[in-house]
């Protein structure tokens, strides 16, 4: 089996922001709570393992598509991420069977009709968590999208947003 290294993984994908502050510090929370929602919930070595990459890589295409067109919508991210998901993994080692499910992950974070598996679960509630602390209303943000989560610790932290009063 190939080595990976999240580590450098991480690393990689903080640089490649420029210092952007925003973008880095989103990875980094991101990457923090799916971790944890992902151990809580006990998954499977293997697949926290893909989750904890995906969700440093979730957001990867974004720059380069302000670049290039102006705008990341997320159509221009889907078609951008692909390659640069690849980059990103194949210098951090990981395993080639996990990519297809890690670029699956990335790609569809915000298709929430398509979640498919604990995986996407637990990466698009780390990202809705996320994006409610990062919105101008909080609480309201987290009610909007409190019929998305299943598990336990998503909910729980959720909660806290929405019941929070300032």
């Amino acid at each position: 089996m190939t080595q990976y290294d999240e580590t450098k993984l991480l690393c990689d994908a903080l640089l490649f922001e420029h210092g952007h502050a925003r973008r880095t510090q989103h990875i980094l929370k991101v990457y923090a709570l799916a971790k944890l929602i992902g151990e809580a919930q006990r998954l499977p070595a293997w697949e926290q393992r893909i989750v904890q990459a995906a969700a440093i890589l979730h957001d990867i295409a974004i720059g380069p598509c302000k670049q290039k067109y102006g705008e990341a919508t997320q159509d221009k991210q889907r078609r951008e991420a692909p390659a640069l998901v690849r980059r990103f993994l194949r210098a951090a080692g990981y395993p080639e069977k996990d990519q297809p499910r890690i670029l699956y992950l990335v790609q569809s974070h915000h298709a929430y009709d398509r979640i498919d598996g604990m995986d996407f679960q637990v990466l698009v509630e780390a990202d809705l968590i996320v994006g409610a602390y990062e919105s101008a209303s909080p609480s309201e943000t987290a009610a909007a999208a409190c019929g998305l989560f299943r598990t336990a610790t998503g909910k729980a932290l959720l909660e806290q947003i929405i019941g929070r009063t300032t």
